[in-house]
């Protein structure tokens, strides 16, 4: 069976730089992983996708060197199982506040007798090969997205759950729930001192630090912090902000001919 080269790169201790996908569409996550991500995350939750549409942009991101992921809409293991089935490498979970949620998201995504999913990884093993089943604890990647002040206080029992990977900070729920001024800056004191705890959480218990990073400078300055998984591109933010420039700069021609 194939590696998941998310977790080589880990082992390298190489940070593995992540896009965001939010469109429906396997051709724009295609795009970006053959721009050259290590990783493309469909995002289920927030995100325009459902099923058929992650099904076929995992097909898209499969015929590339980068690594699927997916985030859940919720700690729902039918949904959970469904997305692993169909060949994602990883899931990451929101809103785990607790080391219970922690379990039973971990345990919906490991095969017993670590966890509960249920046998029929049908494209994951026609893909991945025959031995998925037996190799596919090992090969799936758990994210437990820090989002709220609870999970925070409780960052430490949440990392010492067996059969989780990572933890993930979405930043903008995380500040809201910290009652920061701005929900964008990660470079405020109180966004940086969670960082460092879920950091510390994270190397205490042998997981891995993930954030939402947001643009690349952010994302270079939270791998210098000891991030090893970074999102610094989101795929509509990247279509919206190109498209804005480039009518600017047309429309600026015209009124300096």
């Amino acid at each position: 069976m194939q590696p998941n080269l998310v977790k080589t790169f880990w082992r390298q201790d190489k940070t593995v730089i992540n896009a965001w996908a939010t469109l429906p569409s396997a051709f724009s996550a295609e795009v970006m992983a053959r721009a050259g991500y290590d990783s493309v995350t469909l995002d289920i939750q927030h995100g325009l996708a459902d099923y058929s549409t992650a099904l076929a942009a995992v097909q898209a991101i499969n015929a590339t060197p980068a690594v699927p992921l997916a985030r859940v809409p919720w700690n729902d293991p039918a949904v959970i199982m469904r997305l692993l089935d169909l060949g994602v490498q990883g899931i990451i979970c929101p809103m785990i506040n607790n080391r219970a949620q922690a379990e039973a998201f971990a345990g919906a995504c490991r095969y017993a007798p670590a966890g509960y999913r249920s046998i029929g990884p049908l494209r994951a093993q026609l893909v991945y090969g025959e031995d998925y089943v037996p190799s596919g604890d090992d090969f799936v990647i758990t994210f437990a997205m820090i989002e709220t002040s609870e999970a925070l206080q409780n960052v430490e029992a949440i990392a010492s759950t067996p059969g989780l990977d990572a933890l993930y900070i979405g930043p903008v729920d995380l500040s809201k729930s910290l009652g920061l001024p701005d929900l964008y800056d990660l470079r405020q004191p109180g966004m940086q001192a969670a960082c460092q705890k879920v950091i510390a959480a994270a190397r205490k218990f042998g997981r891995i630090a993930g954030i939402h990073a947001s643009t690349p400078a952010n994302a270079i300055m939270l791998s210098k912090m000891g991030f090893r998984f970074v999102t610094p591109v989101n795929d509509t933010h990247l279509l919206r902000s190109a498209a804005i420039q480039a009518l600017d700069q047309t429309r600026a021609g015209f009124s300096n001919p």
